[in-house]
């Protein structure tokens, strides 16, 4: 969980959350396969990293009372697969914030690097805040 939490007005285009670091040990992908009644093959299902940074994103924003968060899109692209055990360290930053009545959209654009900083997934996330 990020050390940090910000506010959802804090929330503005270029804004950047702290890096955060995990290592997809068994235990989590395990946990990952099983929701999806998949089978492991010794690498992570790239989505399986997607949602862990979202995930992990979304725990450092308190949202309002009454403030439902929707995952209502995304864009990805893999660049490489991923061994269970290997440490990643995830870049989020705000794209866009748009608001419409009671409705605002969130684009974020995230980055996933490997230990050898190298990039293993990019792509952006739209998430939908409605009251």
């Amino acid at each position: 969980m990020p050390e940090k939490t910000i506010s959802y007005e804090e929330l503005i285009p270029g804004y950047k959350f702290p890096p955060v670091s995990y290592e997809l040990n068994a235990s989590l992908v395990s946990k990952y396969l099983k929701a999806v009644d998949s089978a492991g093959d010794g690498f992570v299902p790239p989505l399986a990293i997607t949602a862990l940074a979202i995930a992990t994103m979304a725990g450092s924003i308190p949202l309002p009372p009454g403030i439902v968060a929707i995952h209502a899109s995304q864009e990805l692209e893999f660049f490489r697969l991923v061994p269970v055990g290997t440490t990643i360290e995830c870049h989020i930053g705000v794209a866009k914030k748009i608001a419409r009545g009671k409705m605002t959209m969130l684009v974020v654009e995230l980055e996933v690097l490997d230990e050898g900083k190298e990039k293993v997934q990019s792509g952006k996330a739209t998430v939908a805040l409605l009251a």
